[in-house]
Formats: C-alpha cells, structure tokens, sequence
C-alpha cells in the first residue's frame, strides 16, 4: 500500500441514500427515485444485505426502451451487482470498481450492513494525478485541497481588508478637511472611505467641489461590485481546480487583476479629487488603510498563484 492513501474513511459517506427491498417491482423504485430526488437506489435482502443497485439509466434502457410493463419486473433482475466497499477500502479501488461498470455509485458496508454509499463525485479529487504535482514550495498530501484552503483564506482575509473596512468606514484613504470640501465649516476633518467624506455621502460633493467627485463615487460602486466577484472568484476557481473541473481565464486571472486595479485607481482617484477641489487643503494619508490595502492586494496575488505555493509530497512505499 501507497504511504498516505485514501481510504474511503477519509471521505463523507452519504448515509441517508436511498434504498429498496429486494422484491420491490421496477416501477416502484422509479417512483422512490422520484420521492427522494435520486439517480440511484441500493438494493437490500430482508437481512439488509446489499445484493446490488438500481439506477435511472438501468430502468430507461431496459424497461422504457424495450417497452416492458414496469409494474411487473423485480429490481432484482435490473441492478447491477458491484461488490461493496468498507471504510478500509483505498478511494482508488472504489473508483476502479465504479469506473470498470460504468456506474456512478458503490454501496459502503460494514459487517455486511449498509452504511451508505461513496459516489464517482465523492472519489474523483482524491484520486492522485498520473503526474503528481512537483511544482511549489510547500509539499503536502493533498496539493488541490490545500490551495482550495490556501485561497479560501486569502480571499476572504482580502475582502474584508479591501473592502469591507473602508465599506465601514473603520479604515479609509486619507483625512481631509471636510468643512472646506462642503461649505461647512463646522464639520472638521473626517475619513474618506468608500462613499463616505467624514460621516456624510460623497454624493453631496458633487455639487459644491466638482465632478471629479462623481468619478470617485462611481469607482466606489465599480469597486464594491467587481471588487466583490473578482475576489470570491478565486473561492469559485480554487473548488472547481479541485474538483478537476476547467473554468475560464476571465474567473482564473482577469478579475482578481481587475480588483487589484480599482484598489489602486481609489488611490489615485482620490488624490486627483483632492488636488482638483481645492489647491491649499491639507490631506492626511490614513496609514491603516494603505497598509489594509497593500495587504489585500497581497493576499489576492497570493490566492492566483496558489499553484505555485504547493506540490505534491513525495510518495514513499511502506513495507
């Protein structure tokens, strides 16, 4: 045996799949199928061993396209038979056994007695790659996994840095003197953050300081939306590459980098308005947030090059 393979125990069983007696007609197994929403049902003796399985497609090519009365055929005659699998079995084996059938489910036993059943979903992203992953720093058990936790994390860790605090208000771009930006002596300095000037929308600024202004909101809005998507993209990308499943460059690499520009251009953008309302204000750079910022854009850059963070770990063969 391969030092750290799968066994099927490292899977989530589905204990809750369907099941039907052996001497229940054709008929009614599709009718269950229907009740509990299944492609599949695994056959049980009275003793509640499993003698097989029964799927959708079995009951199509033999009763619907042959045109047999489905009332009056057994389940028996029209599962297949593949032998179970325990806890103990490698997520290889089951997938071999599945893949050698052409089926999509193999019964999970234990003592004989069903524990449920391990589907060809369940095996695939455990199954190793013919050739492992040798590029990254990191060697682990699992490379597709640990970049889909890798990402995750950084994703999330980018969203609230670079958005969602200057969202809140809790961190910003600069400090400003927003009395003199509104008219409004009274108000003092205030953060800037998205959509916000001290407190108040950055809508009203239109009017008294300039269009720059409506720039700086629309960006704010560009942000938050495409900033969003752009980042939980990376969760979107990081799950399917570990289910073995293609998604394309513009989820992969286009908006994250997109993200990353607006983060930017906010900056910018800000200075400009600044530099355009009002020649003699004096701005504060909110340090908090260029260095939320400068750690958002990190983390994302971090999250598209998970590839290149973990590898996989060197096989050994144990006595």
């Amino acid at each position: 045996m391969v030092k750290n393979e799968y066994l099927v125990s490292d899977l989530v069983i589905d204990d809750e799949y369907g099941v039907i007696d052996s001497n229940a007609t054709v008929e009614e197994a599709a009718k269950k199928m229907k009740q509990l929403n299944v492609p599949d049902l695994v056959v049980l003796d009275k003793d509640e061993k499993v003698l097989g399985v029964i799927a959708d497609f079995d009951i199509i090519r033999d009763i619907v396209a042959e045109d047999k009365n489905a009332s009056k055929e057994s389940v028996l005659d029209h599962c297949y038979t593949i032998t179970p699998v325990t806890r103990d079995t490698t997520v290889v084996d089951a997938f071999t056994r599945m893949r050698d059938l052409h089926v999509a489910v193999v019964p999970v036993v234990e003592d004989e007695k069903l524990l449920g059943v391990c589907t060809i979903q369940d095996v695939w992203s455990y199954i190793p790659d013919e050739r492992p992953d040798e590029i990254g720093v990191i060697a682990v058990k699992n490379p597709k996994n640990a970049e889909f936790w890798f990402a995750s994390i950084c994703s999330l860790l980018a969203f609230i840095l670079g958005i969602m605090l200057p969202l809140a208000g809790i961190t910003g771009y600069f400090t400003a003197d927003v009395g003199e930006l509104y008219g409004l002596s009274a108000l003092g300095e205030g953060l800037f953050s998205l959509f916000r000037a001290g407190g108040l929308g950055i809508e009203a600024l239109i009017s008294k300081s300039g269009g720059i202004w409506a720039l700086v909101l629309v960006l704010s809005y560009v942000l938050l939306i495409i900033g969003t998507v752009g980042i939980f993209s990376l969760l979107y990308v990081s799950y399917s590459d570990a289910r073995f499943v293609k998604t394309h460059k513009v989820f992969r690499t286009i908006l994250p980098f997109t993200t990353i520009g607006l983060m930017i251009l906010q900056w910018i953008l800000y200075l400009i308005a600044f530099g355009v309302s009002s020649t003699g204000l004096q701005i504060t750079l909110n340090v908090p947030g260029l260095i939320f910022t400068i750690l958002s854009i990190l983390l994302i850059l971090a999250a598209i090059a998970r590839d290149w963070i973990f590898k996989q770990q060197d096989t050994e063969m144990t006595e």
